[in-house]
This record gives C-alpha cells, sequence and structure tokens, in this order.
C-alpha cells in the first residue's frame, strides 16, 4: 500500500469580487445580479443559482434544477445555520470556529496556517478548554479579591462602631 501524506497544508487561494484562484479548486469566476429580493448568479464552476430572499439571513433558490434554502443566522459568538437537510450550530473565536452539531465541520487557524476536519475539532477543544480555565481563574481571582474586600469593610466597620459605643459610654459618665 502507498505512502499516503496526510500533513495540512497551507491554503493558498487569490479571492476578488468577481474571481476566485485556489490551489485545490482552481479557477472561478462568477457573476451576480440582484433586484428586490430576487438574484442570479452565473459561476463556472456551479453553473446558474436563481434565488429569491425570504427575510434577512434567509433565502431559497433554485441551482441546476436542484432546490435550496438556506439560513444564517447570528447572535454573538454563535452561529445558526438552517439549511433543507439540517440546522447546525457554532460558536466563534479568534483561532476558528466549533460546530456544535457537526463537529468535523470545525476550522482552526493559527501562523497563517488553517485546519478543518476532526483535527480542527480538537484543537478548537483545546483552546476552548484553556480559554475557560483562564477565565475560570480570572473569576476566582476576581470573587476573592471581592470577598476579602467585603471581609475588610465589615471588620472595619465593627472596629468603627465599637469605638464610638466606647466614646460615647467614657465621656457620658464624666
Amino acid at each position: 500500500m502507498p505512502y499516503i501524506d496526510k500533513t495540512p497544508t497551507k491554503r493558498i487561494e487569490y479571492r476578488s469580487e468577481n474571481l476566485r484562484v485556489s490551489r485545490t479548486g482552481g479557477v472561478s469566476a462568477k457573476k451576480t445580479i440582484s433586484k428586490d429580493g430576487y438574484g442570479a448568479t452565473i459561476n463556472t464552476n456551479n453553473g446558474v443559482r436563481l434565488h429569491k430572499h425570504l427575510f434577512k439571513g434567509a433565502r431559497v433558490g433554485l441551482q441546476n434544477g436542484n432546490f435550496q434554502f438556506i439560513g444564517r443566522y447570528n447572535n454573538g459568538p454563535f452561529n445558526f445555520n438552517v439549511s433543507k437537510s439540517g440546522v447546525s450550530t457554532s460558536i466563534k473565536n479568534k483561532r476558528g470556529s466549533y460546530n456544535l452539531f457537526k463537529p468535523n465541520y470545525s476550522s482552526f487557524k493559527m501562523a497563517g496556517v488553517q485546519l478543518r476536519g476532526k483535527n480542527a475539532a480538537i484543537l478548537q477543544i483545546v483552546f476552548m478548554l484553556f480559554q475557560l480555565s483562564i477565565n475560570l481563574v480570572k473569576l476566582l481571582w476576581h470573587i476573592a479579591i471581592n470577598v476579602l474586600w467585603f471581609i475588610f469593610l465589615v471588620l472595619k466597620w465593627i472596629v468603627d462602631f465599637f469605638k464610638g459605643f466606647y466614646r460615647g459610654y467614657k465621656y457620658r459618665n464624666i
């Protein structure tokens, strides 16, 4: 059986408004025409797609005779994708994204090298656990500082309270 090199490769691509050139996908040109919620896209690799904008983030279309439904929504670090084949959600961070329902669709990027799939999912989990542990230490530190400050204020109030009682008792008996 021949040896197959499975080391991750670097993504090399050029993108412009109507042209995309990549190492793996080749050359692809596209032109999109849209007006009043209707649109048409002509792509040299994928053919012709006609689509209708339904509402923010959702559209239906017809591409090469196949029906498409695509909905993309984001709120904070979460992305939600809806299509006719199912639903998925992912979490974004500065190293890429982790797909909660389909982990093999995750991505991880570091030092200009982008990984996808199972390796990216593992690295994303490690990165998120590392971030979680750092933030947990920071949270515990802030809680400890606030508890110590509260204890200090309570002790200071008790000392001042008894000093006032002592002085009031001392001057009353004169």
